[in-house]
């Protein structure tokens, strides 16, 4: 899946430059933005700056998207506490039943020995 993303311009070569995006350096094409600067604040998709934005709609959408991540790393946290209590659960019953299994076994070994069920030996 592919993010717009905001990212500020940190040098330009020809129909080429280089973007910081999330602490990063990548190249992006200028075809659809020619006449961009250094400083500039660009939106960019798939390697391409598709527009030019001003320094508050930057600030704007970086602010959204950190709230986003944020929300997703969250949820994935709280996922991950539901998958590790639901297998706490599980270990328990399939101990539970282990036990309950024993115990039928061991109230029908004297049976099968000849005894009655609860018979002193």
């Amino acid at each position: 899946m592919c993010l717009m993303a905001p990212a500020r311009v940190v040098s330009v070569d020809g129909s080429i430059c280089q973007v910081e995006l999330g602490g990063r350096i990548d190249p992006v094409s200028m075809i659809l933005e020619p006449d961009l600067q250094v400083g500039d604040w660009v939106l960019v998709n798939s390697g391409t700056v598709v527009r030019r934005l001003d320094p508050d709609q930057a600030e704007e959408m970086t602010q959204a998207l950190a709230t986003m991540f944020e929300m997703a790393d969250e949820a994935d946290a709280a996922e991950a506490q539901a998958l590790a209590e639901a297998a706490e659960a599980q270990a328990l019953a399939e101990a539970a039943e282990a036990q309950v299994q024993a115990e039928a076994a061991a109230l029908a070994a004297p049976a099968a020995a000849g005894s009655p069920p609860g018979a002193i030996p």
